[in-house]
This record gives C-alpha cells, sequence and structure tokens, in this order.
C-alpha cells in the first residue's frame, strides 16, 4: 500500500467527489477527491460484490465446464425485465471471482466465448458503479464503512426556478408517463446544481535526448529523460533539467516564478525520484500524449534505472497509463474528442497537436527557437519544456476551469469515471448512460443481434447509396444573390424528435397491436403509446433541461457569480452531449443501434421541415433553402417570424428561433454549399476549405482577401462588380504560382504526424513521405507538424527544409488552389478556368486545350 493510501484514512472525509473507479485485488476500488483536504482516499468495496454476466440458459443447461468451473461461485436464477417483448424474464446469473471469467480474453477462459451471453462487455468498474447506483462526479461521504451520497445545500433561488420550470412544461411532454419524465428532469437538476469543487492538479512534460534518425521508444526508453516540467494549480511553476557533457548552460530567460533545479549527469535516478514524489503530492496528474509518451517513458526509464516498483506511482494499461492513487488525464486524447472540438470550442482549433489547440484556445504557441532539441543550451531546453507543461495545464484552467468542469458535469451525465470522460468518445458516454438505466430499472440490456433481428426486413428505401437510412430533408436553394435573409433552426431537432415522439429502440415498432395506429410519417413504423421510451426520457429530460432551464438561469443576474458559472458550464456539456447523442444512435457500431429508430428521428425531422415550409408559403414568407434543421427565409417581418414559432410549438411541439440574420446570401445549384454575410460583415461559407490548418499559407491569404472583398458588399452592383475584383485576385495568384514566385514557405502544406513514421505500414500519406526524408537529418515524433511542398519528380513531395522553388509542381497547386477556392467561386457562379483565360471546359473542348 502507497504511502498517500495510509496517510488517508476513508473515516476522515466529510464528504467527497467521487471522480474514479478502477479494478485492483480483485476488488473495486473508488477514488474520491476531498476539497477541504485536497487530496484522493481510496476506498476498497467491502460489500462482496462480484463480476457477472447473464445467459438465456436454463442452470441445468449451463455446459459442465462452465458450472464446474474453479473461478464460478454461483449461478442463480435472477428475474429481468425484457423491454424487446414487454415482459419479465427469467436469466441465469453467472457469479464470478474475476472479469476475465467473463470476457476480455480470446479463449475459454472468457465465458461469453463458450456460451451466448448477455451483459458480458461491460467493463467490472463500471457495472459496480451502476449496481450500486453510484454517479461518478457526485458527492458522498463514508459512515460505516458504506459510501452515502451527500447532498449540498442549494439555494432557494435555484430550487424556485427548477420548480416552476417543471409546472410550466408539464403540459408539453406528450409521453405515456410524464411523471416519470418530471422525476427524471428534477433528479438530473438536483445532480447538475452540485458544485463543481477546484481540482488541485498539476501538468508535466518531458524531453528525452535523441539522435537523428531514431525515435525514443516509450517502452524501451534507454535514452535518459533530461528535462521535466511541472505546473501546478497551487501556484507550483517548475523544471527538472539534467546537466550533460557538451551541452552549454546558457542564459537563464525563464518565466518569472519558475523555479529551477539542475541535476548532475549521473542523477537521471534522482531527477526521476523527485518528479515521482512531487507526482504524489498531486490528486490529478495533466499530460499532452502523456497516454502515448511522457508516462510511458517514465515508468520504464525507472525501471530501466533499478527504482523500486513501490517508489513508483505510474500504472501502465494497454492503451492508457495512469497513477495507482491519483488520477491522469491525457488532453490530447479529449483534444482530439470531435465533440469537444466542435460543440464545446466552437472549432478553434484544426488539427490536436498541443501548438494548434493551444493557439486556438489560448492565444499562446509552443516556443521554437529554429534549432533542433538537443541542439538547445540547458536553459532553452528548460523553457521549452516548461512552456509545454504551462500550456498544458492552462488548456485546464482558461476561462475559469472550463475543460475541467465540463469533464464533471459530463462525468455526472455520462455515470462514467472522469479519466474515461477525457479518452472516450460520445458514443461510449451516451452507452454508459443508458447502461446505468438499464441496470438500475431491472432492465437485460439486449444484444447487438437482437435489436438486428428486430429491425429485419422491415426498413425503408435510403435515399442516398450505401446510407442505412434516409438523413434530413435539404431542400433545393433558390439560386443567386438574395438580401435580407433570415435562417431559422430548430432548437435541438432530433433531441427534441426523440422526445416528443418517445422514440427509443424499444418504442418504435413495440409488441403492443393497439400502439400499430400511432405511425411515425413516411415511414412504415409505429411507436408505444403506453410505456416511456428508455432514451426518449433521458435525451428528452436533459434537452428540456438545457432548453428550459440553464440557458435561461445562466442570464439570470439575481444568482452568484459561482452559480452563474455553474449554469453556463452545465448548459454548456449538455450542448455537447444533445448535439451528438443523435448521430450516436443513427450509428451501427453504437451497441444499442436500432435502425427503425434512426429512420423515425429523420422522417419525423423531414415531415416538420415540409410542414414548416408549407406554413411559411401560406403566411406569405419565401423559403429559399432548407437543410436537415434550418430554414433560409426571405425578408421576413417580425409577427411572420413570431407566427411560424408559434406552428412549430402547437403543431410539432419543436421549438423553432431566429439563428443568423444576413445582410446577403449567394446560393449556387448545389445543395449545402452556400455563402453568406451576416449584419456586422462576418462571412459563413459552408465548408469552408480555405481554413483548413493543412492548407498552403498563399492560398489562406487569398481565401481570406476574396472574404475581405465578400464582407464589404451592400448592394446587387457591389456584388457584380466584386465578382470582377475576386477574379482579378485568383487571376493573379495563380500567375505567380505558375511561374513559380511564390516562396517555399508560402507553398507549405502542415500536418501533423498522428503516430510515429514507422507505424505508418499499409498506405502512407504524403506528409509521412516527406517525414521519411526528414529523419535522415532530424527526430520525428508523434504530434509533428510536418511541412512539405509537391515536387516534380517522386515521391511527389519534399519537406521544406530540402526543397527548392525550381522542383515545384505548379500544376498540383493550381489543382489544389482549385478545389479549395471553388466552394466560394461556384456559388458565385464563377468558373476557374474562364478566370484563368481558358475556354469553358465542357463536352470535347476539354480534349483540344492544352
Amino acid at each position: 500500500m502507497s504511502s498517500q493510501q495510509e496517510e488517508n484514512k476513508v473515516e476522515k472525509m466529510s464528504h467527497g467527489l467521487l471522480i474514479s473507479a478502477t479494478y485492483r485485488n480483485q476488488k473495486a476500488v473508488l477514488k474520491f477527491y476531498d476539497p477541504e483536504s485536497e487530496r484522493i482516499f481510496l476506498w476498497t468495496d467491502m460489500t462482496g460484490h462480484k463480476p457477472y454476466c447473464y445467459t438465456k440458459l436454463a442452470s441445468e443447461d449451463i455446459p459442465n465446464e462452465i458450472s464446474e468451473r474453479d473461478d464460478v461461485i454461483e449461478i442463480k436464477q435472477t428475474e429481468l425485465l425484457d423491454v424487446l417483448q414487454d415482459k419479465p424474464i427469467t436469466v441465469s446469473k453467472i457469479l464470478v471471482k474475476d472479469p476475465l471469467a467473463i470476457g476480455g480474453t480470446q479463449t475459454n477462459k472468457s465465458i461469453r466465448n463458450l456460451i451466448d451471453t448477455w451483459e458480458s462487455d461491460i467493463k467490472y468498474y463500471e457495472s459496480y458503479l451502476y449496481d450500486n447506483s453510484l454517479i461518478v462526479g457526485k458527492y458522498y461521504k463514508i459512515e460505516n464503512n458504506a459510501v452515502i451520497p451527500y447532498n449540498p445545500e442549494i439555494s432557494d433561488e435555484t430550487k424556485l426556478s427548477l420548480k416552476n420550470m417543471l409546472l410550466d412544461k408539464q403540459s408539453d411532454t406528450n409521453l405515456p408517463d410524464t411523471k416519470q419524465f418530471d422525476e427524471h428532469v428534477s433528479r438530473w437538476a438536483n445532480l447538475l446544481n452540485q458544485p463543481i469543487p477546484k481540482i488541485k492538479r498539476m501538468s508535466l512534460d518531458i524531453e528525452v535526448e535523441s539522435e537523428i534518425g531514431r525515435i525514443p521508444d516509450p517502452k524501451v526508453a534507454e535514452k535518459k529523460i533530461t528535462a521535466v516540467g511541472f505546473e501546478g494549480s497551487d501556484g507550483l511553476k517548475q523544471i527538472f533539467v539534467l546537466r550533460r557533457n557538451g551541452v552549454e548552460e546558457g542564459v537563464n530567460e525563464l518565466l518569472p516564478g519558475v523555479k529551477i533545479i539542475f541535476y548532475d549527469e549521473t542523477k537521471e535516478r534522482e531527477m526521476i525520484l523527485d518528479t515521482f514524489e512531487l507526482m504524489k503530492k498531486y490528486p490529478l496528474l495533466i499530460t499532452y500524449n502523456g497516454d502515448g509518451f511522457d508516462l510511458p517513458y517514465l515508468y520504464n526509464r525507472a525501471g530501466r534505472l533499478g527504482i523500486e516498483r513501490q517508489k513508483n506511482p505510474l500504472y501502465m494499461m494497454r492503451d492508457s497509463a495512469t497513477l495507482t492513487d491519483g488520477v491522469h488525464l491525457d488532453l490530447y486524447r479529449t483534444m482530439s474528442n470531435r465533440a469537444f472540438q466542435i460543440y464545446a470550442f466552437g472549432q478553434k482549433y484544426n488539427d490536436f497537436s498541443l501548438n494548434s489547440v493551444s493557439k486556438g484556445l489560448l492565444g499562446e504557441e509552443k516556443i521554437d527557437y529554429g534549432i533542433t532539441l538537443d541542439d538547445l543550451t540547458l536553459y532553452q531546453t528548460a523553457k521549452y519544456c516548461q512552456n509545454d507543461a504551462r500550456l498544458t495545464y492552462n488548456l485546464t484552467s482558461f476561462n475559469n476551469d472550463l475543460l475541467m468542469n465540463l469533464l464533471v458535469v459530463i462525468s455526472r451525465i455520462a455515470r462514467m469515471p472522469i479519466d474515461d470522460i477525457s479518452r472516450m468518445g460520445v458514443s461510449q458516454w451516451i452507452r454508459s448512460l443508458l447502461y446505468y438505466e438499464h441496470r438500475n430499472n431491472g432492465i437485460l440490456i439486449p444484444r447487438r443481434q437482437e435489436l438486428e433481428n428486430k429491425s429485419s426486413d422491415v426498413v425503408n428505401e435510403a435515399i442516398i447509396k450505401d446510407k442505412k437510412f434516409r438523413g434530413g430533408l435539404v431542400v433545393e436553394p433558390e439560386e443567386g444573390i438574395h438580401f435580407d435573409v433570415t435562417v431559422m433552426d430548430f432548437a435541438s431537432l432530433y433531441p427534441s424528435i426523440i422526445k416528443v415522439k418517445n422514440l427509443s429502440y424499444e418504442t418504435v415498432r413495440c409488441t403492443h397491436e393497439e400502439c400499430k395506429k400511432n405511425s411515425i410519417p413516411q415511414t412504415n413504423h409505429w411507436v408505444c403509446t403506453k410505456k416511456n421510451g428508455i432514451t426518449s426520457v433521458l435525451i428528452g429530460s436533459l434537452r428540456d433541461l438545457r432548453v428550459n432551464y440553464y440557458k435561461n438561469m445562466s442570464k439570470k443576474d439575481t444568482i452568484t457569480v459561482e452559480e452563474k458559472q455553474l449554469f453556463t458550464v452545465v448548459s454548456q456539456a449538455l450542448k455537447v452531449i444533445l448535439n451528438a447523442s443523435y448521430g450516436v444512435m443513427g450509428a451501427e457500431i453504437f451497441p444499442l443501434y436500432f435502425l427503425p429508430a434512426a429512420e423515425a428521428t429523420t422522417a419525423t425531422g423531414r415531415h416538420i421541415i415540409l410542414s414548416t415550409i408549407e406554413d411559411c408559403k401560406k403566411s406569405g414568407i419565401g423559403v429559399l433553402y432548407g437543410d436537415t434543421d434550418s430554414l433560409f427565409v426571405k425578408k421576413p417581418t417580425a409577427k411572420q417570424i413570431d407566427d411560424i414559432i408559434t406552428k412549430a410549438k402547437v403543431e410539432h411541439n419543436v421549438e423553432l428561433e431566429v439563428e443568423k440574420e444576413y445582410r446577403y446570401v449567394v446560393l449556387s445549384g448545389r445543395k449545402k454549399n452556400y455563402l453568406g454575410v451576416t449584419k456586422n460583415g462576418k462571412v459563413d461559407v459552408k465548408g469552408l476549405t480555405g481554413k483548413k490548418s493543412h492548407t498552403p499559407p498563399f492560398i489562406k491569404s487569398l481565401f481570406y482577401e476574396l472574404l475581405d472583398i465578400l464582407s464589404e458588399i451592400k448592394t446587387v452592383d457591389e456584388f457584380d462588380r466584386a465578382k470582377n475584383k475576386i477574379s482579378d485576385k485568383i487571376a493573379e495568384c495563380a500567375r505567380k504560382v505558375q511561374a513559380k514566385e511564390i516562396p517555399l514557405k508560402d507553398l507549405a502544406f502542415n500536418v501533423m504526424m498522428s503516430k510515429a513514421p514507422a507505424d505508418y505500414v499499409k498506405t502512407i500519406p504524403q506528409h509521412v513521405r516527406a517525414a521519411k526524408q526528414l529523419e535522415s537529418i532530424r527526430e520525428i515524433k508523434k504530434g509533428d507538424i510536418i511541412s512539405y511542398v509537391k515536387i516534380l519528380n517522386k515521391p511527389g513531395v519534399k519537406p521544406i527544409e530540402m526543397a527548392r522553388t525550381s522542383e515545384i509542381d505548379s500544376s498540383k497547386y493550381m489543382e489544389f488552389m482549385e478545389s479549395t477556392l471553388d466552394q466560394l467561386t461556384s456559388s458565385m457562379n464563377l468558373d476557374f478556368d474562364v478566370i484563368l483565360g481558358k475556354p469553358k471546359q465542357t463536352g470535347l473542348e476539354q480534349f483540344f486545350w492544352n
């Protein structure tokens, strides 16, 4: 047992936030954060809970090779609810000593490889949390060796607002059992309104000596660790640096307050031991790619230097690293999560390198000395390494600890350890939420095959090739330039539909004959009218809370600053989950994916959009374009907008709202392709390829110049003049490309290495081809940005450091320029060939144009 565990006598914990759970020594271990002592408390299960799975075989039909095994403790009959058949079912519950006896191996050791089992794909610590109704992110206290919920006091203002919201909204639920729905809303609010403590934490970053052409392997860890940087929530700013023979000390240019400790070249072992001691003082460790590099390197380097295992606080898993007592968050994996990138951070970064993410969210960058890391002085290495640790920490602290608070709130919703939330995608969050709900209501979680059997031979034709079902409606755009355009958006359309239509895998095509008359338009499906759907209640209650409660509460002036901040974060966390929820449920890889439910959702969406378009026409509003959950309408009056919003609410029970007002919109003949300028001059181009991070600077610069021209337009005449200006700028840029007048740095594609060059085997992308050439002069590792240009000869690309202007393949840049600007030029009815002075290439002409 570690010293930290021994110090943390769990009986002392008056209340703590459950932040993680794990499995150790054949028992579940819970990790609580105590805000008062700022320590982690470990609590090992004392209830005798054991791993288990279910089978529909009767006890006597279970093969002897299973029932007589030493690791099978007991097989007992259990009654659960089969919601697909809407009736109780008796199953055999197989209790075992070790989770691997259920699943996790490819051999006969795992029971699920021998017979059909249910709920055998759930991690043991998740199973433990579900069975004990334990919610990560919630407060608990320990009394008489039992974990008991602890509910912090919530202000009267908050309670009153919630009560009023429930009273106001009771009439519009539309579900068979409104009481159950309201109870869920109330439970969610009481949980999500619990205060979020500022969790004591420290970031860490390491530097390792390297040699040209070789990447330090964290599994072998044969190269010395040259520096370890730290930044802490308690003001810690520290850097450990190993002196090396032949490396100058240099000049101290560290930021104010950064404490530096030098270690003699022979004292690397002591430096690592001091790093471990510092780690033990912080309950939460933050890294950027710590799973893939920093922590496995530290762990294995310590072993290589003979550091005793009990002094090493790290614990390695198959694809991640953690602390035996604390919790580790790898922000590289968090920021790589599209839900965070898009819905939490508004796509402010385009790739997932520390530099790109820091630039987008913090407005800061990594230090670039313009030379290889091995050529830096000791103080330069110190500044470089500590700056990386500082940026990593700041990603968790900017905007009032936004990311940390989001992780806590999402762990509350998903019922999942905070370290899992930080590493896993939305589909895993929603899976965990639904599994928790099944377990807490005695419902057997169906196997994928059961859901596939239920949906076989009943699905309508998909319109798009290779799609399993029809998606949202896209209305043909009315080509041309349109002034005074309002975009109306259905707030959380698909989550709203899931709620008001009671959509869930067990309610769509339920077994009740009397429900068949409750049909879904444009499909041959029906929905249950007797019972609430599990998904409908969960997603619907979260959606109502966000739209009707948190969005309003976060704007109130009568609540405290802390409450306002909490409500804003909760609203944002709900947005992340709700926006991704339908995409998850409509994805085949989701374990509870049910095709008719996905189809019922999109069909209802199409029906609502078409109905609203008809209402617009009757009201005299011109609809220019529609896409899934939004409508572009021309010059509507305030009264017309109010009337349409009211009709959407009355007829379909969904919220329609004004999302944007454009000065003008240019619609091309193609769907999902438009250009709009808002009243304050912001230019929106659907897709915006020109803004992507890998786009060469000369094209990016041209793209922004063209957007500036578009932002100034106020009349149709100005638009025609702007088209000429845009044509001239594109033609001039094309001339420079063909004349090879553009500097190499402006031609560079900048792409991040998502793994080490040696790990690319089957397909070798262009940036990796360039990286392999670079390995002859410097080390290339995962996360590095490779800058390369396209050249005439094989292999078609060269790193910018090794290329010459004369080698540039101008034709490839012309092609890329055309495809990048196409979304912009096509929406304005400009032809790229005509701009360049070529005849418009249609039919046979293209064969005769050289």
